[in-house]
């Protein structure tokens, strides 16, 4: 389903106006590209208008029913554990590496496997590989992801590498959205 477009449009000013920030040097992201706009989707999320706002953007955009919501620690924490509550499911957050005591497990919050059916969320999407790899670790534990969102996607290559994982991709903003340079 595609997303309201006064909707877009106020999520894209919300995001301009709170998350975002022209630099005049470029700067290297975590993806490893360089850029002249940051955006800090955390910020930007961080007023609880905002979160609920962005979030019930989230489940108006997801076609498919699903049981959980998350995505890779910090990037999706915000939007997993809104998303959750707007939609009545669990919130799950996929570590970097697997948690070196108890139950050592990659995955927090909800106990995922066979049968669930996972939306992954993150806030800010420059390639895809982080939200991927968190993916992977959810089918791993037996459940299937049946969509994937982000607050922004940055580049035309994450919907190409969502599309070759075989994941839905459907983010609520892209670097157009913003009017700022894709990477």
């Amino acid at each position: 389903m595609a997303l309201d477009p006064a909707t877009r449009k106020s999520i894209a000013d919300l995001v301009r106006r709170t998350g975002y920030e022209r630099r005049e040097e470029p700067f290297q992201l975590t993806s490893g590209g360089w850029s002249h706009d940051y955006v800090d989707g955390k910020y930007a999320v961080a007023a609880g208008p905002a979160l609920r706002q962005v979030c019930e953007a989230v489940v108006e955009l997801i076609d498919d029913p699903f049981d959980s919501v998350g995505g890779p620690t910090m990037g999706a924490d915000a939007l997993a554990h809104g998303v959750a509550m707007i939609a009545g499911c669990t919130w799950f957050s996929v570590r970097k590496e697997p948690k070196g005591h108890g139950r050592g497990a990659w995955v927090e919050g909800a106990r995922l496997g066979p049968g669930d059916r996972v939306v992954m969320v993150e806030d800010v999407v420059s390639t895809g590989a982080s939200l991927l790899r968190a993916a992977e670790k959810v089918t791993d534990m037996g459940a299937s992801v049946v969509a994937a969102s982000a607050l922004l996607d940055r580049s035309p290559q994450v919907a190409e590498r969502f599309a070759a994982a075989g994941v839905p991709w459907q983010p609520l903003l892209t670097w157009a959205d913003l009017g700022i340079e894709p990477l």
